[in-house]
């Protein structure tokens, strides 16, 4: 981000804790920050501050880091709020539409660095299912 944005711009990029502090509502997905990533990777980098691609580099500002709560909710709940769904989607509630993920590990309970090669094993949109791992 550095390089793009030169350090002064940088510094005061993805302030993920700062708004979220500030009762912000921080709504993450899958083409955020500003390039195409997967959501699981996305929810990594929340954490750990680093590229998922190039864990070798230092993390862009570490206070700004989330929790792996803060960042699953990001991903679930607050997005469904971002787009107005909130009523519909985000959760796993008697009523909303049931778009889910399965996890071969906890997304709450793995090292920072390691949400995006956690396997998926099965998901459903709408409660059709669109993925199911051989493994199943």
């Amino acid at each position: 981000m550095k390089r793009r944005l030169g350090e002064p711009r940088a510094s005061r990029a993805w302030r993920c804790r700062d708004l979220h502090d500030s009762g912000a509502v921080v709504a993450l997905d899958s083409d955020w920050p500003i390039a195409p990533y997967p959501p699981l990777g996305v929810m990594a980098d929340a954490r750990h501050r680093r590229p998922t691609r190039d864990l070798s580099r230092a993390p862009h500002g570490p206070e700004q880091a989330l929790t792996s709560l803060e960042a699953l909710r990001g991903m679930t709940v607050n997005a469904a709020y971002a787009a107005g769904e909130e009523h519909e989607t985000g959760r796993i509630a008697v009523g909303h539409r049931a778009d889910l993920t399965v996890l071969a590990a906890d997304p709450l309970t793995v090292p920072a660095t390691e949400p995006a090669g956690v396997p998926v094993l099965s998901t459903l949109l709408d409660g059709d299912p669109t993925h199911r791992a051989a493994s199943l």
